[in-house]
């Protein structure tokens, strides 16, 4: 029953990637992000979670606002969501530019003498394009997902995933063994770190306490990663979008590692809120 129901579910999608693979980049993205930002905005489940989360966070927020904030929250990542389907094609032809490219100087020194180096961010923006301009600087990047609850959709997730950088590890104890053997080899690895999680510890994120995995710290410590945070963000008006390589986190213990983290993510949300996922159950 379970794989039937997952087979109709994954119908419509697969059809509606074949129909947009005729038409070229720009016009796909700009098509399926109109149809995915309807679909967020207006299936309940969905709303209801991004307007709990806000009134949550922003209590004196009026209901107009809300409303507000909901339709432009929804074309934000209807246009995520639409360049991550085509993520092979993204990488070639989306406009992407440093905040300053010298940022990246602490990740090219670690490379040079295999030091192992965690790329941490969160889902805000399209977060895809912090691997992408790294790849176009000669960075191939890792990364930590996820597995689908849909097999018929997993194949074409894991294959979109993997367009931004190979390897690409599943999230659990396989996945965290894969990973561990390739950043001693001094691989760098993308993650993030704004999902709860069961096995996590409440720490506070924008206000709220908010489970959060204690892994990527306690790795770090273990093989010296270099830890930094990064983040992709959208500029109006068609501008390029911005991506910000913040400074390495040099603190040596757990909860400092994941306090500045929080700290740091929180900040980027804050300035740029309807371009975050909110859709995530953050603070269960």
């Amino acid at each position: 029953m379970i794989y039937f129901t997952s087979f109709l579910e994954y119908i419509p999608f697969w059809l509606f990637i074949r129909i947009m693979k005729f038409l070229n980049f720009n016009t796909r993205i700009f098509i399926s992000a109109k149809v995915i930002s309807f679909i967020i905005r207006n299936t309940p489940k969905y709303k209801k979670r991004v307007l709990k989360n806000l009134k949550l966070i922003y209590p004196k927020m009026s209901d107009l606002e809300r409303k507000s904030f909901l339709k432009k929250f929804s074309q934000n990542l209807g246009l995520t969501f639409s360049e991550f389907l085509f993520n092979e094609e993204y990488h070639k032809y989306q406009n992407i530019n440093f905040e300053n490219q010298s940022e990246i100087s602490e990740i090219l020194e670690a490379i040079k003498i295999n030091r192992p180096v965690l790329i941490v961010s969160g889902h805000i923006g399209p977060w895809e394009a912090v691997r992408a301009l790294l790849r176009r600087n000669g960075v191939e990047t890792a990364a930590i997902y996820r597995k689908s609850k849909n097999v018929f959709y997993q194949p074409y997730h894991h294959k979109t995933i993997e367009a931004g950088g190979k390897p690409i590890f599943q999230v659990g104890r396989k996945g965290t063994s894969e990973m561990i053997r390739f950043l001693k080899k001094g691989g760098v690895v993308c993650v993030m770190i704004d999902q709860a999680v069961s096995e996590g510890k409440y720490m506070d994120f924008m206000g709220i306490p908010a489970k959060t995995s204690f892994a990527i710290a306690n790795i770090a410590i273990k093989y010296n990663a270099l830890i930094i945070p990064a983040y992709a963000i959208r500029k109006e008006n068609n501008e390029p979008i911005q991506v910000i390589f913040e400074p390495s986190i040099n603190v040596r213990e757990p909860f400092k590692i994941i306090q500045k983290l929080n700290k740091s993510l929180e900040n980027i949300v804050s300035k740029y809120p309807n371009q975050w996922y909110w859709v995530h159950n953050r603070w269960k």
